[in-house]
């Protein structure tokens, strides 16, 4: 489920200049995101996605099934950094989320008629949600919590 994921910190970024970042942000090479220590993040209007992570799937995807997908992706995501990992039955259903989330992206996403590829756009929505050390390390509990469990690939319309 982990992806190669690619964390860029401001503070103690080993080399990285906060100057650079910024100004990749502001350019648009890379998405300008909220980086504080906080896992669950900025979310002003409390729909379960953080703002920064709404704000890029709005300006990067802009079918309506496409869009919803990546919403439903995004607050999957986000309940897995944000759950209780002692509560095995809260896990399992978070996961639950996150294959019906994913199996929803594969679906609007075809990789045909200028769509993304829906393997990139998962993992794009993963890597931004995980964009802090804190964030990764909750995320990694999250992974370290289903050890030993199994489930199945979610089949039919799993896009709510």
């Amino acid at each position: 489920m982990l992806n190669a994921l690619f964390i860029i910190t401001i503070t103690g970024c080993g080399g990285v200049d906060k100057e650079a970042i910024v100004a990749l942000e502001e350019s648009g090479a890379i998405p300008r995101l909220e980086r504080s220590n906080s896992i669950a993040g900025i979310d002003l209007d409390s729909d379960g996605i953080r703002d920064d992570i709404e704000v890029f799937i709005d300006a990067n995807y802009s079918g309506i099934p496409q869009r919803a997908a990546a919403i439903q992706s995004a607050k999957a995501f986000q309940e897995a950094m944000l759950v209780d990992v002692s509560d095995i039955i809260a896990v399992k259903e978070i996961n639950r989320n996150i294959s019906r989330s994913d199996h929803c992206i594969y679906s609007q996403f075809d990789g045909a008629n200028d769509s993304k590829p829906p393997a990139q756009v998962s993992r794009k929505i993963e890597s931004l949600t995980t964009n802090t050390k804190e964030r990764l390390l909750a995320y990694l509990a999250f992974n370290k919590a289903l050890d030993g469990t199994s489930w199945a690939t979610p089949v039919g319309d799993t896009c709510e």
